[in-house]
């Protein structure tokens, strides 16, 4: 793949998850779903560093990395039925919207404590390291993050035994309703230096800045089998959650089809190196939205789990208790 057809795949994906996002918002607010978190605004710095993975590297990833899975492959579908938690679900609605997972496309399960994915994260890069293994694995992570145990300890770890592993704080700069001023004191890409690691800092909002970091970033991991802290400074465009007001405690400084928009700044990039015309973004943002109305049409259609579903997948193979346990629920 050339770098105009790299970056053509990378636009494609910004605008499935921008169409995705809002198809999902609004459908909230209509009562057709219950519970999301969006990603408008962090589109660029995801997938900035997605272009640089290969497949076997593994991702634990946080709740708000739907960009990040639609560029590696996973199927709008399977992200529509993890937050319906329908029967085509592979959590079998066992999770709560906007956890996902994907075993197929190397993603591992969201956990809902901010910072948790981290430390199984450096487990896992360590495991890589002890049986020399060529893959590096990823974890994201918000600014809020940074303020936790589970930070500090995946840290200390991972660069005490030379892992290989990249940290990417996704700095939005909201800690929910708490500003990042509010909640560090110091950039945080300077606190890999406390640990002993490197530690950049880069532009999430352009999504050509953040894959010419990224790249040079991985490819050291990759050869060095040390860790890297990428703080990639973007902005949350839209609530926490689908159950948050961030018009109650910020005035947005950056909007959706504003000027700071990673979408419009890669637009313009897409333009200025010839790798788009004006008319064909118009028609890849117009095919987004038809390819997630349909997709998201036929996924609503689909039943609830039943209710024995909940029995299967906690014991390899049945035993008493769970026969017990059936015959009194179903």
């Amino acid at each position: 793949m050339d770098e105009k057809e790299l970056f053509v795949k990378a636009y494609k994906a910004m605008a499935l998850s921008r169409a995705l996002d809002r198809k999902i918002v609004m459908s909230q607010r209509q009562g057709r779903v219950g519970f999301y978190t969006p990603t408008i605004g962090q589109e660029a710095l995801q997938i900035g560093l997605s272009m640089t993975l290969e497949k076997e590297d593994i991702i634990y990833e946080y709740y708000r990395d739907v960009p990040f899975m639609l560029h590696r492959g996973v199927p709008p579908a399977a992200i529509i039925d993890q937050v319906m938690g329908n029967s085509s679900d592979s959590e079998k609605g066992r999770q709560m919207p906007s956890h996902y997972s994907s075993k197929e496309f190397h993603f591992m399960s969201v956990q809902s404590p901010v910072a948790a994915n981290l430390p199984p994260a450096t487990g896992a890069a360590y495991e890589i390291k002890y049986r020399k293994k060529k893959n590096i694995v990823v974890a994201t992570f918000g600014d809020g993050s940074t303020s936790t145990p589970d930070f500090h300890a995946a840290m200390n770890m991972a660069a005490v035994y030379d892992l290989p592993l990249v940290f990417l704080c996704e700095n939005n700069r909201w800690a929910i309703s708490l500003p990042i001023e509010k909640q560090t004191r110091v950039e945080i890409w300077k606190k890999a230096e406390a640990y002993g690691m490197r530690g950049i800092k880069v532009d999430g909002n352009d999504l050509f800045a953040m894959y010419e970091a990224a790249k040079k970033e991985v490819e050291t991991v990759r050869k060095e089998r040390k860790p890297v802290l990428i703080e990639a400074v973007s902005y949350r465009i839209g609530p926490h959650s689908t159950s948050d007001d961030p018009n109650k405690y910020r005035t947005a400084e950056i909007t959706d089809g504003s000027e700071k928009d990673p979408l419009i700044i890669a637009e313009k990039g897409m333009i200025e190196r010839n790798y788009l015309t004006k008319e064909e973004i118009e028609k890849i943002k117009t095919d987004s939205k038809e390819t997630i109305d349909r997709i998201f049409d036929e996924r609503e259609k689909i039943p609830a789990p039943k209710p024995e579903s909940i029995f299967t997948d906690v014991y390899e193979k049945p035993n008493w208790i769970i026969e017990e346990e059936k015959g009194e629920i179903l």
